[in-house]
């Protein structure tokens, strides 16, 4: 970055402005001998009486002290980047005495700097350059306070975009992911565009025929069809919201089901991603904001077992309670959420937090999908009625995995938010080593960066089915 206050005879800065200012042929003659020595930028930088010294690269003269220190801040360093350059004109008035022996020289190079400065005007008189008037020490250091401070506000801006950029881009550790996973030593959180994975490129959203249930957007676009809303409506929340406020909870409901369940387990692609998952050869954990039977539809098809823990969105008569299948069992058990009793070192765990479907039937069907829905699991979660705390604690030493979780959605970010004390940048006990916890979306907002690394997790963009190649061909064997 370059500074230049120019427009008055002396020394550039403190002397800018001063007749009597000593030494205007010196300084002149230190930028000579600097460009001969090959520095390109002398401490010393007088605004007028370069011209003798320094020829342009066309052989003539610079009109002006000035006008070199413009042109070669603007060559800055090759090949760094252009430098960013602030220009300031002195606009008080000059008292020349005539008397002096360089009155008429001193006279000249102000018709110079005039000149100069002509350069940042169009033929018709507008601006096509910009430089900053001043007309005493004092207003100088204003302006110039205010615009390096602008200059590093833009600087850091400017900084942190290219580190959203580099973090974006950048591959995951699938090494280190893959072995911690096959450890046991992660908790997965799965959330809405992890269910909308595995399709094939010519699959049309929304259709049974496709094979695939649809993702929480669709879902939020077949409902406001039949509601002759917006067919874009992509906000799943607000959608429900107004078809259970003129269509009533049993009809969204019924709806929902219909969507859901006569794919839930019958000619349904299940996401590679969950297929991975039941691969993996320890007990696991896993939270999902889905409301479909696809996770363990994959388990089932592996032979693995586990046990099912559900969020009672619609029982109101087990609002503190959740809803426990253990694994063989066909009727669920309604625990305090501080009463689940699992060994979590030996079951895996498939926990629903925003509800399920059942196929067998509806009465345990419940979904946390509408605004009021949302509003009533966040005030269960800050009140400790709604995660069993078990969790919490399994929480403390392991990593956490999000996959597919869009934090645009303020629901979700709540949630996280209420979780971030048990996955913020840890350390083990042994070795002081962090307990890395990590985002993979095929899209991360800038935004959204910027959360997750406020919550200590480290964000990847990366389309989630070629996460699960690269991770499955990482995995231990």
């Amino acid at each position: 970055m370059r500074v230049g206050a120019l427009g008055r005879p002396g020394r550039a800065g403190g002397d800018a402005g001063n007749p009597d200012a000593p030494g205007s042929g010196e300084s002149g003659a230190a930028q000579a001998v600097a460009m001969r020595r090959g520095h390109r930028h002398p401490v010393v930088a007088n605004g007028y009486t370069v011209a003798g010294y320094l020829p342009q690269a066309d052989g003539s003269a610079y009109l002006s002290g000035s006008e070199w220190e413009y042109e070669d801040a603007l060559q800055g360093n090759p090949p760094a980047p252009p430098p960013h350059v602030l220009v300031y004109r002195r606009t008080s008035a000059v008292s020349i005495d005539p008397d002096q022996p360089d009155a008429a020289a001193r006279l000249e190079q102000r018709g110079r700097v005039r000149q100069f400065f002509d350069r940042f005007k169009n033929p018709d008189g507008s601006l096509r350059g910009g430089f900053a008037e001043y007309d005493s020490p004092e207003t100088f250091r204003d302006h110039l306070r205010n615009d390096l401070r602008a200059y590093v506000q833009q600087r850091l801006a400017v900084q942190a975009q290219e580190q959203t950029r580099s973090s974006e881009k950048a591959p995951p550790p699938f090494g280190e992911i893959a072995r911690a996973l096959w450890k046991g030593r992660v908790v997965l959180f799965i959330g809405d565009r992890a269910t909308s994975t595995g399709r094939s490129p010519d699959a049309v959203p929304g259709s049974a025929q496709a094979g695939y249930l649809p993702s929480g957007v669709e879902l939020s676009h077949v409902l406001a069809e039949d509601m002759a809303l917006h067919a874009d409506d992509d906000d799943l929340a607000q959608v429900s919201s107004y078809y259970e406020t003129f269509q009533g909870r049993p009809a969204l409901r019924e709806r929902l089901r219909q969507i859901l369940v006569p794919q839930a387990d019958s000619g349904i692609r299940v996401p590679p991603l969950y297929g991975l998952l039941a691969e993996v050869p320890v007990p696991l954990l896993i939270l999902s904001t889905g409301f479909d039977t696809r996770i363990e539809q994959a388990f089932r098809a592996a032979g693995r077992p586990y046990d099912l823990v559900i969020y009672p969105a619609d029982r109101k008569d087990l609002a503190s309670a959740v809803l426990w299948w253990p694994h063989g069992d066909t009727q669920p058990r309604t625990p305090a959420p501080n009463e689940l009793d699992i060994d979590l070192a030996t079951t895996t765990v498939i926990f629903k937090m925003h509800g399920s479907v059942r196929p067998e039937n509806d009465e345990w069907d419940g979904f946390v999908i509408t605004e009021d829905d949302h509003v009533e699991f966040l005030s269960r979660v800050a009140a400790k009625s709604a995660i069993p705390s078990l969790f919490f604690a399994y929480l403390r030493d392991r990593s956490l995995l999000f996959v597919g979780c869009r934090l645009h959605d303020w629901n979700l970010r709540v949630a996280i938010r209420s979780l971030s004390r048990y996955f913020a940048r840890r350390t083990t006990a042994e070795a002081d080593e962090e307990i890395p916890s990590w985002a993979v979306d095929e899209q991360i907002s800038e935004l959204e960066v910027k959360l997750w690394r406020r919550r200590g997790v480290y964000p990847f963009q990366i389309a989630i089915d070629e996460f699960v190649t690269k991770l499955r061909a990482r995995a231990p064997r």
